[in-house]
């Protein structure tokens, strides 16, 4: 059954996020949502984003967010289209991670590394730096 305890929830996604970002200390990580200050007035969120679904999330969501008059510029980074996945081969290639059963975690495909997304989202950011 599905556990909505949102201590819980909020924990699991904290620690996937610290975990796909770990190539950067830069981000503090609020259970779906991470912030970084990019100047004294503007701050980047990144948030890992459920589309259209509770348990479903295909990517992350990064906006460049003025602290005053709010977003700027938001662009999602769609898993799909940004890592590279090791599928099993009896099943469909799947880019999602999904929460079930307490866990959340790669639905099947698995990333091989994370490192080339978070290096995409960052230059993105850069260009608003």
């Amino acid at each position: 059954m599905l556990n909505l305890n949102p201590f819980i929830m909020d924990n699991v996604f904290k620690k996937f996020n610290e975990d796909f970002f770990s190539s950067t200390k830069k981000i503090v990580w609020y259970d779906k949502e991470g912030v970084m200050n990019l100047d004294d007035t503007r701050v980047v969120t990144i948030t890992i984003d459920d589309g259209r679904r509770i348990d479903n999330f295909n990517g992350y969501r990064v906006k460049i967010v003025n602290k005053f008059n709010g977003t700027i510029v938001e662009k999602f980074f769609k898993f799909e289209h940004f890592l590279t996945m090791k599928h099993r081969s009896e099943r469909d290639k799947f880019y999602h991670v999904w929460y079930n059963q307490d866990e959340f975690d790669w639905y099947i495909s698995r990333p091989i590394k994370t490192k080339e997304m978070v290096d995409k989202i960052f230059e993105w950011i850069e260009q608003f730096k």
